[in-house]
């Protein structure tokens, strides 16, 4: 095979920089002679495959390299990580040069060629099965493997550039979903030609969250945990570190071939292959691919803790007394943010947590930041981005990729008494929002019955008030005033009480001359009740009380101050 693409060398990643948007190889992320800010490539799942496969270079360069240079002694005792870790970050943004993960990409350059007869990156150079079949590039894909709903033209579906191929070639060990593959011929699972579902990706099952620095290089120091670089770390390897893969998937005894091997860090599932691929190049394109089954993640993730960059979910049903399960928690696709912030923000000692409702676990790069922010005394906004893909029924299909940005104070992430207090206060405010949306829900649905029709409760306005809000909180929390969270917390409600109102006003125009006139509703004395628009208007003030207690609190106070200023 005469044709190389060595991705140490040629340009792939696509990135945006100082001078505008470039594609990039990994010299020149490292080298000092671009400037990248980020990667922004053809998808936020893909952007986020590629980042993770730049952190497993930059972990296991900066893990040898400190292996081989802090003394023995020292390594037992433990590097001294916070010093560690500013010194890098002060590195990454001034752009400077990387030697460190130069000579390493150096050492392991012959495992990056994407094409090649004997080891090609991520693949399986003599993959194939009994029928030597094989697929059309589009497999791997997302926009392009159905028929229908898809941006690319003919020619686009047919072949792709080397480039482009890498890309997708990630991406689909990180994110191909679940359900029946190709057989490989040498795979003891494969039954009929058949390889049966193992599951989705690794990163598939995570909610993948990325903390962004003003340049790439700083968003790989900000996503660097210590146990990603400690020095005295054994077992996580990279793809690249290991000999190649066969068809068969990786053992953890050789004597029982169905136990599948034990994730083993961050590199590790940074790089994890689920799938055997092999990809059929025609000239400088890539036409064909070969996807099979590969490594299986065990018990579908349950207690695989190794990944610094997801938020992870206690499971009282897979708990037993002497196991705590947790699993990696995907971002949800409906929303997002009122369902996230838990697992963005509370520790494990936080109120309303224990029991049987253990509280989730944030990703351990945020827990990373407050404790070091805990030594340092510096405070600063966290510029989050946070990325999930979610499928269809069994897993089977790829669904919506779910995407967004969050600024988050590293402030509320700290443990001491004021953080953990104001922490409280910010979950608060987003379960404020949440109870809103259910009296909203319900008014509408008690319309429907002024009106002379059955009660349903109110989906439509209660997914209208998330929407309108979520912007809203997004801001609020970017510019929160950490100095006065109690009174940020009071003017949000505010919001969230006069977003609710105008909504419900809506409904009232929309209900109709029935709903104003009402009816009359059976009670237990027999003297019956009007239901109508403006009776259950005020019930409607009275559970909005309920709801935002902070208002209500106010509310009291001033009345009581009023009357005080009057005696």
């Amino acid at each position: 095979m005469n044709v190389t693409f060595n991705l140490v060398h040629e340009p792939w990643i696509c990135t945006t920089t100082a001078d505008g948007d470039k594609v990039l190889s990994l010299q020149q992320i490292f080298d000092g002679t671009e400037q990248p800010l980020s990667v922004v490539g053809d998808s936020p799942t893909q952007d986020y495959a590629v980042l993770r496969v730049l952190l497993a270079i930059y972990w296991r360069a900066h893990h040898h390299h400190l292996k081989s240079s802090v003394p023995t002694g020292r390594r037992s005792r433990g590097f001294r990580w916070e010093s560690w870790f500013q010194e890098q970050r002060n590195q990454a943004r001034q752009h400077q040069r990387d030697d460190i993960v130069l000579a390493y990409l150096k050492e392991y350059e012959h495992r990056f060629n994407l094409i090649d007869d004997e080891v090609p990156f991520m693949q399986v150079a003599n993959l194939h099965t009994s029928k030597n079949t094989h697929s059309p590039i589009s497999r791997i894909l997302p926009d392009a493997e159905a028929d229908f709903f898809t941006m690319r033209t003919g020619a686009g579906r047919a072949s792709i550039s080397f480039p482009e191929a890498a890309r997708w070639l990630i991406h689909q060990h990180a994110y191909d979903y679940s359900g029946i593959k190709s057989g490989a011929a040498d795979d003891p699972r494969v039954k009929g030609g058949r390889g049966y579902p193992i599951g989705t990706g690794w990163a598939g099952m995570t909610g993948g969250t990325v903390v962004r620095g003003d340049t790439l290089q700083e968003t790989l120091v900000l996503n660097t945990v210590k146990e990603a670089v400690d020095p005295t770390a054994t077992g996580d390897t990279p793809i690249w570190e290991r000999d190649p893969d066969t068809a068969k998937q990786r053992l953890f005894d050789p004597s029982a071939p169905k136990e599948g091997v034990m994730p083993n860090g961050p590199a590790d599932l940074a790089t994890w292959q689920t799938r055997r691929i092999r990809l059929f190049p025609e000239g400088d394109r890539v036409t064909r691919v070969l996807v099979c089954n590969g490594d299986r993640i065990p018990d579908a993730g349950k207690n695989v803790f190794g990944d610094p960059m997801t938020p992870y979910r206690y499971s009282p049903n897979q708990s037993k007394k002497d196991l705590t399960a947790y699993y990696p928690k995907p971002y949800d696709s409906e929303r997002t943010v009122w369902n996230s912030i838990d697992a963005l923000l509370v520790s494990e000692n936080d109120a309303g947590f224990g029991g049987k409702n253990l509280a989730p676990i944030k990703p351990a790069t945020l827990a990373n930041l407050a404790e070091i922010a805990d030594v340092t005394r510096e405070q600063e906004l966290l510029d989050i981005a946070i990325v999930s893909m979610a499928y269809g029924p069994q897993s089977s299909s790829v669904g919506t990729v779910i995407s967004g940005e969050i600024g988050l104070p590293l402030y509320l992430l700290q443990n001491n008494e004021y953080s953990t207090t104001d922490r409280q206060r910010v979950r608060a405010a987003a379960q404020a929002v949440r109870d809103t949306a259910v009296c909203l829900g319900w008014f509408e649905g008690q319309l429907a019955v002024a009106a002379g029709g059955e009660y349903s409760f109110g989906t439509k306005s209660a997914d209208r008030l998330y929407a309108l809000l979520e912007p809203e909180f997004m801001t609020w929390l970017r510019n929160l005033n950490i100095d006065d969270v109690a009174s940020e917390c009071v003017r949000w409600q505010e919001l969230v009480r006069d977003s609710a109102l105008e909504l419900a006003a809506e409904l009232v125009r929309g209900a109709g001359p029935k709903a104003m006139i009402g009816r009359l509703d059976s009670t237990e004395d027999g003297k019956g009740r009007v239901i109508n628009a403006g009776s259950i208007h005020n019930q409607l003030l009275r559970k909005l009380r309920d709801a935002l207690p902070l208002l209500a609190q106010r509310n009291a106070d001033r009345t009581s101050q009023q009357g005080e200023n009057h005696d």
